[in-house]
């Protein structure tokens, strides 16, 4: 059977190799904090709200550099963005790894998480993908998305059996070692791309073209709401279920298989895209999204943990790509790093704030379920946005 052409036309060895980077820039930290948040305040004693601000600040790191990480891809390229980032993030990590007070703690992690982020999240590989791919982007983008639904899947069951194994702070240690690998490897195995010489505008003027009125503004409402709820969930999704009676090996593997389920948001997103378009089927995942928190709160049987798996693997997992098409169709590709760096800082600026609420409530009340409260807001607000953009009249090519 003869290969289509839209597939021929694909940098699949490239793709791959930033597939790999994003499960490790994600699933090093991101995602498996979640699970190193219990053993952790176990050990040291340290409280869960301080632990949780850790998380908060590195989120906060992340979106205060993005911008300056998309800038920098813009104009040195892939290669040094990708050097950079692992020798930031494998060093902080490694200090959060030995770390005997909280703030020397917080401020590893936050390092670790801020270099991972700002240099190594969707906004930098789905702007490298796209420029590998400059004929195909929209498809592109939906490979190396299916790549990094994988990050949960292998990050959040292994983290668990590591810590098992030999602790938290070993385990840390290993996902230092592996985040520097998959950054320098990407740095020295990824062709380059050819530095573009024009003048870029100001920062500043790629900022108020994301925030300008009409469907930038509501992209931007939209995937702040969406930032929230999915910190929110990915923090709490193993604590929330063993606070509800499962087991911690259990929950992991629970959440594992959501980032397992986000394939079904990604592997059939071109047919839904096709048929409902991208604001349509954005409102899809954000209903999944907002399902899937409700379902958090009660998710201590594994039957509920399933379906919370499945319903909201499939809202997250199309959440990512349906973002950056959307991003791609309203901004010039000249500028899109910087652009998608905005845009990745609005995820994490505002996704900050969900876990660090969530950890001060459960200090206070003892009670998780505060975490479902806040995922459940957000999703409802993230809907209204994405049905106003989808109802705006279309914008010009911006930035």
């Amino acid at each position: 059977m003869t290969e289509p052409r839209a597939a021929r036309d694909l940098d699949h060895r490239s793709l791959a190799i930033l597939g790999l980077l994003t499960i490790c820039a994600y699933g090093s930290w991101y995602y498996a904090f979640g699970v190193l948040l219990d053993p952790i305040k176990t050990d040291t004693g340290w409280r869960e709200s301080s632990l949780t601000a850790s998380f908060s600040a590195g989120t906060v790191v992340v979106g205060l550099t993005s911008l300056l990480g998309g800038r920098l891809l813009d104009r040195a390229g892939h290669r040094v963005v990708f050097c950079l980032a692992g020798a930031l993030a494998g060093g902080g990590l490694f200090v959060a790894s030995t770390a005997t007070s909280v703030v020397v703690f917080v401020l590893g992690a936050a390092v670790g998480l801020g270099a991972s982020g700002s240099l190594g999240f969707y906004h930098v590989t789905m702007t490298t993908a796209v420029r590998l791919n400059p004929n195909n982007s929209t498809r592109a983008i939906s490979v190396l998305t299916i790549w990094g639904a994988l990050a949960s899947a292998i990050f959040l069951p292994s983290t668990a059996v590591l810590v098992d194994a030999v602790g938290w702070r070993d385990t840390v240690r290993v996902l230092a070692a592996i985040t520097t690998a998959a950054f320098w490897i990407a740095a020295l195995s990824l062709p380059t791309t050819r530095a573009q010489s024009f003048e870029r505008p100001p920062l500043a003027a790629i900022v108020r073209s994301t925030i300008a009125p009409g469907a930038p503004r509501y992209l931007t409402s939209a995937i702040a709401f969406g930032g929230i709820a999915m910190s929110t969930m990915l923090v709490y999704q193993v604590p929330a279920r063993t606070a509800a009676g499962l087991p911690a090996t259990t929950a992991a593997t629970m959440a594992g298989l959501r980032g397992f389920a986000q394939l079904g948001g990604r592997l059939p997103l071109a047919p839904i895209v096709e048929r409902l378009g991208i604001d349509r089927a954005l409102t899809v995942a954000f209903v999944a999204i907002t399902a899937g928190g409700a379902l958090l709160s009660i998710s201590g049987t594994r039957v509920v943990a399933v379906i919370f798996a499945v319903v909201a693997g499939f809202g997250i997992g199309a959440f990512s790509p349906l973002q950056g098409m959307r991003a791609t169709e309203l901004f010039d590709h000249d500028n899109l790093g910087a652009t998608m760096g905005f845009y990745g800082a609005t995820l994490l600026l505002a996704g900050s704030v969900g876990p660090l609420v969530a950890g001060i409530l459960a200090d206070a009340s003892g009670d998780r379920r505060w975490a479902s409260v806040i995922v459940v807001g957000a999703g409802l607000g993230a809907i209204v946005s994405v049905r106003r953009l989808a109802s705006s009249r279309p914008a010009a090519v911006l930035a």
